[in-house]
């Protein structure tokens, strides 16, 4: 395959070039190859970007009670139609589960379902016996990363914080990176006792429920585990700048600190909360207030936060109809198929970011992060042939209808975007052209991690 004409993008910057593709990798990248046979791909006004590595998906997940829409299928089709060649899912640990088991689980429910490849995080409440033989176990079965949640005391995430610290010891040793779900518990029940006493429990009051200081609390203790433990930290779906502040002053102390946000948190805000779609916006943590937002994208701008995920997690809105009440509400929202478009249309031409910053926290970082930097992340050869060939002209009001999630809406639904996905090829193949998706479920891949090197830097 032979990519010609377009403006190639990728981790060292932007220039006009070919892309020669031999198989499943990138074979040379530079202006005027000629074509020799190959199957040659007109790029000509296009933007080539590699393809999206999304460190955040949840495609599949079981709050008990209530089970996302989507499955490895659907969500992954979703991905490929919006940029996404990879994905990092969370495999939560069930009760009485070992680690390697809560992988074994996760990947049978994936295997033969999922049309792009795919990596796995864990999602650790509990230790036992054994665990830190088994914690060396699961990184070298390529799974070198592991979350924890501060919250949801009664639910099978959360972790105490004795707990949290021992693993973060064991981390260390074993080469692990942790995630953290970052939101102080006794703040959230605190507020939500108040709320309650109030009478103030309906979704227009899920924002309040949720203050940007429970998040920027447990981010300052995440990083203080991190500095005594020595083991790095990656703080997920940051929503408040002051979180991103302590992660970029921990960094420059030396901390191997790294901070992640969503487009959510980027495009909106909490104005939402007051109106009669409240359901579409339900996410934890909430939307703040436009100045925080405003201060988000300044820190994307700068360097400080080094990547964006979608945290996908497909509920059906269905679900939530009829429900005014914010203590009933499993929160996730749908975004795979669109953190590309909305970086795009609101960072890029917006003004506000350029396509290098584009390139480094949506597909370069990730992959940096999370061990799959030589083969994701960038246009370079011997790099896997995982490319977007995207539209930067059109501008359209976005409708659910066009999405492939089974949730059934976006909370971007009637926002004006630019740009559009023309063809993502992944590994060599096209697999969505032209508002189709081509792939079948099964092409995808368990991409074995290696373990965060910080030595790589982060561009």
């Amino acid at each position: 395959m032979l990519i010609k004409g377009g403006t190639v993008v990728g981790a060292a910057g932007e220039r006009r070039a070919d892309v020669l593709v031999a198989g499943e990798r990138i074979e040379e990248v530079r202006p005027d190859i000629r074509a020799g046979g190959e199957r040659v791909i007109d790029a000509g006004g296009l933007l080539v970007l590699p393809g999206v590595v999304d460190p955040h998906t949840h495609f599949l997940l079981d709050a008990g009670g209530v089970r996302t829409a989507d499955d490895f299928a659907s969500a992954s089709r979703s991905a490929a139609a919006g940029g996404v060649t990879t994905y990092l899912d969370f495999a939560p640990q069930r009760p009485g589960e070992r680690f390697l088991e809560t992988l074994a689980s996760r990947r049978r429910l994936i295997d033969g379902q999922t049309v792009i490849d795919y990596g796995v995080h864990l999602n650790v409440n509990r230790l036992y016996p054994g665990w830190e033989d088994d914690l060396r176990a699961l990184v070298s079965a390529g799974v070198t990363s592991a979350k924890i949640y501060t919250t949801y005391r009664d639910d099978i995430f959360y972790m105490d914080d004795w707990t949290w610290y021992r693993l973060m010891e064991g981390a260390a040793r074993a080469g692990l990176l942790v995630q953290v779900h970052a939101e102080n518990d006794a703040i959230l029940d605190g507020k939500r006792r108040d709320l309650e006493a109030a009478g103030q429990t309906s979704l227009a009051f899920h924002g309040a429920s949720r203050p940007a200081i429970a998040e920027t609390e447990a981010v300052g203790r995440a990083l203080t585990f991190s500095r005594f433990s020595g083991s790095p930290v990656y703080l997920v779906h940051l929503s408040a700048p002051g979180s991103v502040d302590l992660v970029r002053e921990a960094r420059a102390q030396g901390v191997r600190a790294l901070a992640e946000t969503c487009p959510h948190f980027l495009a909106l805000d909490d104005s939402v909360y007051a109106g009669p779609d409240a359901a579409r916006f339900l996410m934890t943590p909430p939307l703040r207030d436009r100045s925080l937002v405003d201060g988000l994208w300044q820190r994307l701008g700068d360097g400080s936060i080094h990547t964006v995920g979608s945290d996908h997690c497909g509920f059906a809105l269905s679900a939530r109809l009829g429900v005014d009440d914010f203590r009933k509400v499993s929160p996730g929202v749908p975004g795979v198929e669109t953190s590309l478009l909305v970086l795009y249309s609101l960072g890029v031409a917006g003004g506000r970011i350029d396509l290098a910053t584009l390139v480094r926290v949506l597909c370069a970082n990730p992959a940096r992060v999370f061990g799959l930097w030589g083969r994701k992340g960038d246009l370079a050869p011997g790099f896997d042939a995982d490319l977007v060939l995207f539209d930067p002209g059109p501008r359209r009001t976005l409708t659910a209808g066009e999405l492939h999630s089974r949730a059934g809406f976006s909370p971007y639904e009637g926002m004006e975007l630019v740009g559009k996905v023309k063809t993502t090829i992944a590994r060599g193949e096209i697999v969505y052209d032209q508002a189709q998706v081509c792939a079948q479920p099964g092409r995808g891949r368990y991409l074995p991690c290696a373990p965060f090197d910080p030595r790589l830097g982060l561009s």
